[in-house]
C-alpha cells in the first residue's frame, strides 16, 4: 500500500474525529454497497512528482540513509447522506491548528483543497450523495543502507620508480 495514502487517511481520521472503518484506501477491493452510509475514500489518481533528494551518513551507526521529497495529487471521496457536510467541514479545518498539529505528528503536508466537486451516483433508480475533493500532500520516504565507515585511507600510486603508498587520517 502506499505509505502516503495511509497517512493522508490517517490525517483525516484525526482531523475529523471519524471512525476508521469508514475511511478506505482507493483500490484496495472494497466495495461500497449501501450510499447512504458516510464513506471516504483516498486514492492518487495522479502522477506523483519528486521534488528533492538527498543522502546522509551518520557515522556513529555506520549507515547512509537516503531520501526523497515527493508532491502527489489526492483524490477525496466523501459518500454518503452527510457527504457535503464532511466534505465542507474538512475543508474548512485544514487550515486549523488541530491540522498543523496532525500533519507534524504524520510528518506530511497537506493543501487546501483545490476543488469540490458534485458527483451524484446512480445506483439502481436512486442517486446517492459524492463529493470529490481534489488536493495535494507532500511526503517524504527514506531508506537506510549500512555503510563501514574509513577511519584510515590508504591509497597505492603506481609510477615509474615502484609503488607508493599514501596515508590519511
Amino acid at each position: 500500500m502506499n505509505e502516503s495514502l495511509r497517512l493522508t487517511a490517517m490525517f483525516i481520521r484525526d482531523l475529523l474525529d471519524y471512525d476508521e472503518s469508514l475511511i478506505r484506501v482507493g483500490r484496495q477491493g472494497s466495495d461500497i454497497e449501501y450510499f447512504t452510509i458516510d464513506y471516504i475514500v483516498v486514492d492518487i489518481l495522479g502522477q506523483a512528482q519528486r521534488l528533492a533528494s538527498g543522502q546522509t551518513y551518520n557515522g556513529e551507526t555506520e549507515s547512509m540513509q537516503y531520501a526523497q521529497q515527493w508532491t502527489a495529487p489526492i483524490t477525496v471521496s466523501f459518500y454518503g447522506d452527510s457527504a457535503w457536510d464532511n466534505a465542507n467541514e474538512f475543508s474548512l479545518l485544514i487550515q486549523s491548528q488541530k491540522s498543523l498539529e496532525a500533519q507534524e505528528r504524520l510528518k506530511i503536508s497537506v493543501y487546501q483543497m483545490g476543488g469540490l466537486t458534485d458527483v451524484k451516483l446512480l445506483t439502481g433508480i436512486q442517486y446517492g450523495n459524492r463529493f470529490d475533493a481534489s488536493l495535494n500532500i507532500q511526503y517524504s520516504t527514506f531508506a537506510n543502507v549500512d555503510t563501514k565507515r574509513i577511519d584510515t585511507e590508504r591509497i597505492e600510486l603506481l609510477t615509474e620508480n615502484g609503488t607508493e603508498e599514501y596515508t590519511s587520517w
